[in-house]
């Protein structure tokens, strides 16, 4: 797995740059995601934190890392997710962990594992933390996926662009953010 970050003013990017494995992160790569993560939140020159991924899928699968899998309570900067194509599993354990969700229309979101006769705490939990539990649970039992106005409606996410302005329009709420007062946003982020 690739990652590819970038820093443009007080927005940093971090890209999830495999599309040939539909980005899915292993063991190594959760780490290495969770290296960057935690260095842009100490980094006073960073405002917000941008994920987002590169090709038709945002993340198809991402192990069960408990640590990543709660990086939203963590980190003290806004940590947004642009999600696109497909969040499966961990994935959306990834888009269920940010503080502000931007996706495109036509995105699909799935706890799939029980099709595989998996099923993991940490996912669950970080699911079940964005959209509580009850719902959760069903679809860890169903593995049904789910659509991008089931998502919007749960509170999963925040703005939905169509596919032609999803890119730009991610950028610019993010960039709008990381341009806030550091000082208030890191004050509302520990409450």
């Amino acid at each position: 797995m690739k990652l590819r970050p970038e820093q443009e003013g007080r927005l940093y990017r971090i890209a999830l740059a495999s599309p040939e494995t539909r980005n899915a992160l292993d063991r190594e790569a959760c780490a290495e995601l969770l290296r960057k993560l935690r260095e842009a939140a100490f980094d006073p020159s960073i405002g917000a934190i941008l994920l987002e991924a590169e090709g038709p899928v945002f993340c198809a699968a991402c192990e069960p890392h408990e640590e990543l899998l709660s990086i939203g309570r963590e980190i003290l900067k806004p940590f947004i997710v642009a999600v696109q194509g497909v969040a499966l599993g961990g994935g959306l354990a990834l888009v269920a962990n940010a503080h502000i969700v931007v996706a495109a229309q036509g995105t699909s979101f799935g706890l799939t594992g029980i099709r595989e006769g998996s099923w993991h705490r940490a996912i669950h939990h970080a699911v079940a933390n964005a959209i509580g539990e009850r719902r959760a649970l069903e679809l860890s039992l169903s593995g049904r996926v789910f659509s991008t106005p089931d998502a919007l409606a749960w509170g999963l996410v925040h703005h939905v662009a169509p596919a032609f302005e999803f890119d730009e329009r991610a950028e610019q709420i993010a960039t709008e953010i990381a341009n806030a007062n550091a000082e208030a946003v890191r004050e509302m982020l520990a409450e």
